[in-house]
């Protein structure tokens, strides 16, 4: 990355002029790698590298690794959550949300199955191959969901070819099904007609887990 290696080369100055920032410098090297998924072996020899032919100093080395991890920390929390290219929600934090959905419907005494569902896409098979063309396909189809779901649904894809949307049971109608069809239709990269459905959900957070089995199937 052209951003990192511009912090390397700081550093190395930093550490050749004598300064007194380098332990600043070198956690902009650690932070900025943990950012663009540099792993951290190659951060200690970023440090080592600079600092050569002598040993690294040990606080340049213990900022530098310090910043990595919790840069790390923050990216992965982010990445677990949504894929970083569509911005969908992942299979995990769906999993999440649905835990968060029954736990509510139990302290509130109601059932999550009358007050939610989930809305799924099933793409056609075939056509799009690559990891790009399937990428730009989720792209579209993601702004296709958003545009028809636009409050608080979590919108997630399940697997390269289906996609679902939790939602409020009253917002999965046949008008709002009917329009995301429609507009589904309408997407070149989607390339013939999907399978739209609507998934009840199990009385009670234990069948969670076996639904979310058959779907990512």
């Amino acid at each position: 990355m052209s951003d990192q290696g511009t912090h390397v080369e700081l550093l190395r100055d930093a550490v050749r002029g004598g300064t007194s920032d380098v332990v600043r410098v070198a956690h902009e090297v650690g932070a900025s790698a943990a950012q663009a998924g540099v792993p951290l072996h190659e951060v200690m020899d970023h440090v080592e590298r600079a600092y050569a032919p002598r040993p690294p100093d040990f606080e340049a080395t213990r900022a530098a690794a310090l910043a990595w991890a919790d840069a790390a920390l923050v990216r992965h929390a982010d990445v677990s959550c949504h894929d970083p290219l569509t911005s969908l929600a992942t299979v995990p934090h769906l999993r999440s949300r649905l835990d968060e959905t029954y736990r509510g419907a139990d302290r509130d005494g109601g059932r999550t199955c009358d007050t939610h569902v989930l809305v799924v896409v099933e793409l056609p098979a075939g056509g799009l191959g690559n990891e790009i063309e399937l990428a730009l396909r989720a792209l579209d189809v993601a702004d296709v969901l958003r545009t028809v779901f636009t409050g608080d649904e979590t919108v997630v894809q399940l697997t390269v070819r289906r996609f679902a949307v939790l939602t409020a049971r009253d917002r999965a109608d046949d008008v709002t099904v009917g329009l995301l069809g429609l507009l589904l239709d309408r997407t070149p990269t989607v390339a013939g007609q999907a399978r739209l459905w609507v998934e009840r959900l199990p009385a009670s957070g234990d069948g969670v887990a076996p639904v979310l089995a058959g779907l990512c199937r």
